[in-house]
């Protein structure tokens, strides 16, 4: 019984703990690259047609000190600053409630 009364308040702390799934905003490079429908720029010489592999910013200034270091190969792929958003999870804080109906994570 005491095993049983434990776990039970074991998994219901961990609920209590549990992240709530937010969007965040991130900002990318968009590139136009011939043969891709997608480009994005991947470091400061290469790109890839995937989103999940763009390097993320949290701030559009970070990425307009990247674009500035691009090689001239990328530089002449007509880069763009694009803001995204994606799921983060984050904890809950007991005092802000704008996270109540996010979906848990």
């Amino acid at each position: 019984m005491k095993k049983m009364l434990a776990a039970l308040f074991l998994s219901a702390a961990g609920l209590a703990q549990a992240g709530v799934l937010v969007n965040s905003p991130a900002w990318v490079v968009a590139l136009q690259c011939d043969g891709y429908q997608q480009c994005y720029a991947s470091s400061n010489g290469s790109y890839t047609g995937n989103l999940s592999g763009a390097r993320r910013f949290t701030d559009p200034l970070q990425a307009e000190r990247f674009v500035r270091s691009f090689t001239s190969s990328i530089r002449d792929k007509n880069p763009q600053i694009q803001q995204i958003s994606e799921p983060v999870c984050v904890q809950p804080d007991a005092n802000n409630k704008t996270h109540d109906n996010g979906k848990p994570c």
